[in-house]
């Protein structure tokens, strides 16, 4: 059973052997930044409103990490975005990243998000695979970026 768990400041030394991790490190490190300066980061958004950082549990054992955050003014209002990772790369590849994201994202749709975008890196064809299958379609792609989006389905 997947969760999600609030952060502590107490999960820092295990983000940080996750953000360090070759298959993390890479597309989760932004312009020259290092897995410290991530972590730190993601501590800071304990106490934040502009976001709200967790850990991913399976069967509450800690796999990874998920933060929602609302987006700028570039976005419609409403608009939350969505970082993940699965930090234990024994679990990559068996189709729980996107069932993590499904289940996050319904989470935020069903409390009144109106749309969520993601922004995978465009060579991270791993993750843009799964995120469609989590119902996410691709917008644009440019930089180096792929913006992904999903919005609540409309019933008839």
């Amino acid at each position: 059973m997947i969760t999600f768990r609030p952060l502590t400041d107490n999960d820092a030394g295990l983000l940080l052997i996750w953000m360090s991790s070759p298959h993390v490190e890479p597309f989760w490190s932004e312009d020259g930044s290092t897995p410290e300066d991530e972590v730190e980061q993601a501590l800071d958004l304990i106490w934040s409103d502009e976001g709200a950082p967790y850990i991913i549990e399976l069967n509450r054992r800690p796999i990874g990490y998920i933060q929602s955050y609302l987006c700028g003014a570039d976005q419609p209002e409403g608009t939350q975005g969505i970082d993940l990772f699965i930090g234990d790369v024994s679990l990559t590849g068996e189709g729980l990243g996107s069932q993590i994201l499904r289940q996050f994202g319904d989470d935020l749709l069903a409390k009144g998000a109106t749309r969520l975008v993601i922004d995978p890196a465009s060579s991270n064809d791993r993750a843009i695979s799964a995120f469609r299958k989590a119902g996410f379609d691709i917008d644009e792609t440019r930089d180096g970026i792929t913006l992904m989006s999903r919005s609540p389905k409309l019933s008839a």
